[in-house]
C-alpha cells in the first residue's frame, strides 16, 4: 500500500514541472509568429520552354508558376542553375 502511495507522491511533481516547461515552450512558440513564413532553398531549374511558359523549379520541393513577360520571369530565367531562397510569409493587415 505504501509503494504506490510513494511513487504518485514523487513522480507528481516532476509530472507537473514537464507540463509547466510543455505549456511554456508552446505559448513562446505561438506568441513569436514562427510558423508565420515559409523559406525554401534550392537551385532554380526549367527548360527552355518551361521558363518561356512561366514554370520554374526550386529545389526538389517546390515549383513556381509565374506570368510570362513580367519582370518575375525574367528575374527566373536569368538565375535559372544558381541556387536561391525563396520566401512566403504572411503580409500582415494592410490597408
Amino acid at each position: 500500500m505504501a509503494l504506490p502511495l510513494l511513487i504518485t507522491t514523487r513522480v507528481r511533481p516532476f509530472f507537473l514541472a514537464w507540463l509547466t516547461v510543455a505549456l511554456l515552450l508552446l505559448a513562446l512558440g505561438r506568441l513569436s509568429h514562427a510558423g508565420d513564413a515559409l523559406s525554401i532553398g534550392g537551385f532554380v531549374t526549367a527548360t527552355d520552354q518551361e521558363a518561356s511558359d512561366g514554370y520554374f523549379a526550386v529545389g526538389g520541393d517546390a515549383m513556381l508558376v509565374v506570368k510570362p513577360g513580367t519582370g518575375l520571369q525574367r528575374w527566373m530565367r536569368m538565375h535559372a542553375g544558381q541556387h536561391v531562397r525563396v520566401t512566403v510569409e504572411t503580409a500582415g493587415l494592410e490597408q
